[in-house]
């Protein structure tokens, strides 16, 4: 098996809606290397499942025909109830990125606007 990438090389499609699923390294990577989410293995299954540090948060990619890809669990909490988002093969990955970037950013930290497309030449 090859090693893994140490960066991810990320090309945006413009328009949005025409971009596809993209590469889940995109997700998957950063979530593992820089924020210490740990991933389970199962070499007979075509799944990636990883694990927020304090075990709140679960992310599973998991190819389903006819259902969604990407599953984001999240625990119930003393003041916020537990809840969930699903995304299908073609999201793009840009837009999954955004939502866990929001779960993983340090309270107060800004976070960065991938999604908010550039102003015209000229408006202010």
């Amino acid at each position: 098996m090859p090693p893994a990438p140490e960066t991810v090389e990320v090309e945006f499609i413009a328009p949005r809606h025409l971009a596809g699923g993209g590469d889940p390294a995109w997700i998957t990577i950063p979530l593992h290397r820089a924020c210490g989410w740990s991933h389970g293995d199962d070499p007979l299954m075509p799944r990636v499942l990883l694990s927020s540090p304090g075990q709140k948060a679960l992310l599973r990619l998991e190819p389903e025909p006819d259902g969604p890809w990407w599953t984001l669990h999240h625990t119930a909490e003393p003041d916020r109830p537990a809840w969930y988002a699903s995304f299908g093969a073609l999201t793009p990955v840009e837009l999954i990125a955004a939502v866990t970037d929001a779960l993983t950013a340090a309270a107060g930290q800004e976070l960065p606007q991938p999604l908010i497309p550039p102003s015209p030449p000229g408006s202010t």
